[in-house]
């Protein structure tokens, strides 16, 4: 059965509890998953030593990885790092982390899409045109019993959820299940969930691993997602402070629908 790892909002930076990613590496050597996903938020205020840090943590995990960015991964504070971000928005993604923004992973019958949806002035999540391009050109050339997975930052599921998730979600959701998309991991809400659309499709959200920017007493989080036959698992592991662990907490069950 495949497994992957799903980490979110990392925060290098302010905030950041440099102890937890010690053991998430070591959870990542025992749990052994097929691939590691990272949905955005490597860094808190994408200064050249946040990603330097993000960087040098990847490069110790030994298995497939895929990342995209997040909000927090766009330049903000000086005048400087405005007219970056509006003109070479992930230069500093690019250089420490990925040079593709949009990628994709295959390992262990997962066909797995991440793709940037931030926008470098108005808040949520969008894909553009070129974008839903692309993610239908790869999709329609995933393996016919792959499972389709998509990776992105903003949540597609609100639910009340502030800060602002994914726009047009509803009707994103019908799209992606129309091209038989099973899973999509997200992040930025800081808090750990996973729900299963009506469409079918089953959305998970990871937590903060390892920044103090927890919010709603959630505490720091992230998910390990299991595929079988039938169903898709996601086990929320929270930090348990008193024995300075990741602890398997609730596991949702969701029965993988047939794609269309």
């Amino acid at each position: 059965m495949p497994t992957l790892v799903h980490l979110s909002d990392l925060h290098f930076g302010p905030h950041h509890h440099a102890h937890l990613d010690e053991i998430v590496l070591r959870d990542i050597a025992t749990l052994n998953p097929d691939a590691v996903i990272v949905s955005g938020d490597l860094t808190m205020r994408a200064r050249h030593r946040e990603f330097a840090q993000a960087r040098d943590f990847l490069a110790r995990i030994s298995k497939p990885i895929l990342t995209i960015p997040g909000n927090h991964d766009q330049p903000i504070l000086t005048p400087r790092d405005w007219v970056e971000r509006l003109t070479r928005q992930y230069a500093r993604y690019r250089r420490y982390i990925h040079p593709a923004i949009d990628t994709t992973l295959e390992t262990s019958g997962l066909f797995i899409l991440g793709l940037n949806d931030n926008h470098p002035i108005l808040p949520g999540g969008f894909w553009t045109r070129t974008q839903r391009a692309w993610l239908d050109a790869q999709l329609a050339r995933a393996p016919r019993d792959a499972v389709k997975v998509i990776v992105t930052h903003h949540q597609l599921v609100w639910n009340g959820w502030r800060p602002a998730g994914f726009w047009d979600a509803e009707r994103t959701l019908e799209w992606l299940a129309a091209r038989g998309v099973a899973l999509v991991l997200n992040g930025h809400t800081h808090i750990a969930d996973a729900v299963q659309t009506a469409q079918g499709i089953i959305v998970a959200r990871a937590g903060t691993a390892t920044s103090g920017r927890t919010r709603r007493h959630d505490g720091n989080a992230y998910n390990l997602i299991t595929l079988d036959t039938h169903n898709i698992y996601v086990q929320v592991r929270r930090y348990d402070a008193s024995a300075n662990a990741f602890i398997a907490g609730k596991t949702l069950v969701f029965t993988r629908h047939t794609p269309r």
